[in-house]
């Protein structure tokens, strides 16, 4: 019966990070964080709650920064509390529900919820050849994907996912983890037998492609970066390097979106365009590395405390892009890395490079992929993600740390 409980919270918060976006903007507000307590609550044994040290201490030094920052006037009480209860919460009941679990079984489940996100989003870009808006009516397609072609008759893919780059974060891991079975099969796990499906492997790679997102190529370049680094001398480890040149060169010269995006974003940051003739994610983008600079000069460094970035975004704002009502990520910053920095400052980046370096396993075993997998969507939320709970990715934190203490694996064991 126990085992039941664990293996329906480990169910539980994946089809949870299935619909979070579909929960979370279109039904009660923080619902998402309803539904994963009672996970934690149901499907663990409460008096075996676990507290892991570390992150206890980093909570404490974000609370004391915070309470320095509310005498400031940076802070206030309600975001830092709305900020330590989400991110306290996840952390928790991630850590604890996929505790009894090994990486293989955790990524077995995890690639199912990917391959059937990527089914719905192949399954809009055939329904889009039909050249018929009628099919927009269908449920569940088209929830978030916006019907029409983009490159040719294909849509920019979503699925459930709010944006198409998110469907791209979504679907990272599992796109690592295969590329990684093709390049270092010798640190990839063998038993993980989901790899070995060819169909599935089909529709989670053509659904990744035809996000047509700047960042889940961003994604697929890093992945082939980080497999490269892992891989030993071989003449074959220069191709790599060549393979992502072609890659680059192949969507920059056929997908028109994100040849748009590079050179509007490479303009801007440059000086070469005025802001408001770029497009709207470019001007984002930039509008939030513009406020993060300033805020992060404005408070010598220290942050302005977690939750704060909108404070800072209100204060230096370049203004919207022609529009009003733009919320132009005011509340995440629309990148990690720009958050972190305004709100945590020099300490808070160099805490996130220590977590990352640290906990990278470094044993070349089996369990190598998965960490490959979790630092290749790591260097994506830095680049292009700005909430710290977004969509589980907490549980990769986590799962990210469990891989780190495994034991030395052999290749024949579970």
């Amino acid at each position: 019966m126990e085992v039941d409980r664990q293996k329906i919270g480990l169910y539980g918060i994946f089809i949870l990070m299935f619909f979070w976006d579909v929960i979370e903007y279109n039904t009660v507000p923080n619902l998402m964080y309803a539904i994963l307590a009672l996970l934690l609550l149901l499907c663990t044994d409460i008096k075996k709650i676990r507290l892991n040290k570390g992150f206890l201490l980093v909570m404490l030094l974000i609370i004391l920064q915070g309470c320095i920052n509310m005498i400031i006037g940076y802070e206030t009480y309600q975001l830092l509390i709305k900020q330590v209860a989400a991110i306290s919460l996840c952390f928790i009941a991630y850590d604890n529900i996929i505790s009894s679990f090994s990486p293989r079984k955790i990524m077995s489940v995890y690639w199912k919820a990917a391959f059937y996100m990527a089914l719905i989003g192949d399954v809009e870009a055939l329904l889009s050849l039909t050249n018929n808006p009628a099919v927009t009516k269908l449920p569940i397609v088209f929830t978030y994907t916006t019907y029409g072609g983009v490159v040719g008759p294909f849509p920019r893919l979503a699925s459930l996912c709010h944006e198409p780059s998110f469907l791209g974060y979504f679907l990272a891991p599992a796109v690592c983890m295969y590329l990684g079975k093709i390049i270092v099969p010798e640190l990839t796990d063998d038993s993980l037998d989901v790899l070995n499906n060819k169909f599935e492997v089909i529709i989670i790679l053509a659904a990744y492609i035809m996000t047509f997102s700047a960042v889940a190529y961003f994604g697929l370049g890093t992945m082939l970066i980080i497999l490269w680094w892992q891989k030993g001398f071989s003449y074959n480890k220069l191709i790599i390097p060549v393979l992502i040149i072609l890659l680059f060169l192949l969507a920059y010269n056929n997908v028109a979106d994100f040849r748009m995006r590079i050179n509007d974003t490479w303009n801007v940051f440059n000086g070469l365009s005025q802001t408001l003739t770029v497009n709207l994610s470019s001007f984002t983008y930039y509008a939030n590395w513009n406020v993060a600079y300033s805020a992060f000069f404005h408070t010598k460094g220290f942050g302005s405390g977690i939750g704060s970035y909108q404070n800072m975004f209100d204060r230096f704002n370049i203004g919207n892009w022609g529009l009003s009502g733009l919320n132009l990520n005011r509340e995440d910053g629309n990148s990690a890395f720009f958050r972190i920095l305004t709100e945590l400052g020099v300490l808070g980046l160099l805490v996130v490079v220590y977590f990352l370096v640290k906990n990278f396993r470094y044993q070349k075993d089996k369990y190598t992929i998965y960490s490959c997998a979790i630092l290749t969507l790591f260097f994506m939320f830095l680049l292009r993600q700005g909430s710290y709970v977004h969509a589980g990715s907490i549980m990769f934190v986590c799962l990210y740390l469990k891989v780190a203490k495994m034991p030395q694996a052999q290749r024949s064991e579970e």
